[in-house]
């Protein structure tokens, strides 16, 4: 998943970024050095600066655009990674975009438009099976905007199976080139680029764990996403480094729940949602809710409560260990109780998971047959992007 600032994304959804300090019909240029990780310019490199139009202007777009556009850029998928603007840098590295209108750095209220600055590596060697890539975040408020240097960080992690536990460590950005990270990702992906995993390291530590359980039996490619805020004239700069991915091999982790049928909360009851895409294998595939209750023509009424929870069926009760979520809409306020019955009638609590983690293993220690995960907030339903899979240990 592409990662933007909190602020940012909040600033996207409700269409509500600063205050444009640009007037509309000004001219405005962005200018900056592409390099390698030496510090040489990156000679003849395709630089793209990327618009992120404003919730009123692609209304339902920008979720999937924001949430995929790191991967999208890396692996060339121009359908997500399109440009507003491209340029060629000279041999020294130098690039410029322009000339801008001061009207295309703003959106429909007025407010300044986010925009990505984007570098990607060339074609990998050795051991390394993804580019490199690098790109900065930022508002145009000036009519002439130098961007950081887009230098990328080539070195490779190394990966260690000799425990259980597979444990991913990195040469720090600062070692490689002279910047220190403010924090540090592990993205696991499929070979196709869906993300399998995503992790926070902690702090800025250049080592993290995992529990082999969360891949599954997911093969792909694994990296490190580093990041850092850089203060700016006149705006700040969001700088994400992307490493070389490398190889990650299946673990071969088959959930109890891998094909189980699941139901969602509908008006009048559970609502079967077989096949069930939570539990299909397929990170492709999501779980919609239903549509909007209607009343009867020319009668008011309250509609029933529906999309509040869902539930999947393992078959028999089993014990259980751990629930693992993968991609799941939980917002930094939404709370989501994990419960436990063997006969889908009387519930337990078994554990609740993390707000605003989308991404999360969550420890289970039962024994049950159906394991329901519900709003705590009995008005909330389940949002129509993500929630790509779970599993069930």
């Amino acid at each position: 998943m592409r990662t933007l600032s909190a602020l940012a994304i909040a600033m996207l959804v409700c269409g509500c970024g600063p205050a444009s300090h640009v007037d509309s019909g000004a001219t405005i240029t962005v200018s900056g050095v592409a390099q390698r990780q030496t510090g040489d310019g990156d000679a003849a490199a395709s630089v793209q600066l990327i618009r992120h139009p404003d919730a009123l202007q692609a209304v339902g777009d920008f979720i999937s655009v924001v949430g995929t556009l790191g991967l999208a850029c890396l692996t060339g998928n121009d359908s997500l990674c399109h440009p507003y603007a491209a340029a060629t840098a000279d041999g020294d590295g130098n690039y410029a975009f322009g000339p801008l209108r001061g009207a295309d750095t703003q959106g429909s209220t007025g407010e300044a438009l986010l925009f990505s600055a984007w570098l990607r590596g060339p074609a990998p060697g050795g051991q390394a099976t993804g580019p490199a890539g690098v790109d900065a975040d930022f508002y145009i408020q000036k009519t002439e905007v130098a961007l950081p240097p887009l230098r990328l960080w080539e070195s490779i992690g190394t990966e260690d199976d000799t425990s259980s536990t597979p444990t991913f460590s990195w040469p720090s950005l600062a070692s490689s080139i002279g910047t220190a990270a403010d924090d540090y990702r592990l993205q696991i992906t499929t070979a196709q680029g869906q993300t399998v995993w995503s992790a926070a390291a902690s702090g800025s530590a250049a080592q993290i764990r995992i529990d082999p359980r969360v891949t599954q039996d997911f093969g792909g490619n694994w990296a490190i996403w580093a990041h850092r805020k850089l203060p700016g004239d006149g705006t700040d700069f969001d700088v994400t480094w992307y490493s070389p991915s490398s190889a990650y091999a299946s673990r071969g982790s088959i959930p109890l729940s891998r094909g189980k049928d699941c139901w969602l909360q509908g008006p009048s009851g559970p609502v079967d949602q077989s096949p069930c895409p939570l539990t299909d294998g397929d990170l492709a595939t999501s779980l919609r809710p239903l549509p909007p209750s209607a009343c009867p023509p020319g009668q008011p009424c309250t509609p029933a409560p529906q999309n509040n929870w869902v539930y999947v069926d393992l078959g028999a009760a089993a014990p259980l260990s751990a629930l693992v979520l993968y991609d799941v809409a939980l917002g930094s306020s939404t709370q989501l109780a994990v419960e436990g019955s063997l006969d889908a009638a009387t519930w337990t609590s078994l554990a609740a998971a993390v707000s605003g983690q989308p991404y999360q293993l969550v420890t289970l220690s039962a024994t049950a047959r159906y394991v329901r995960l519900r709003l705590i907030d009995p008005a909330a339903q389940w949002a129509t992007s993500g929630n790509s899979e779970l599993a069930i240990f």
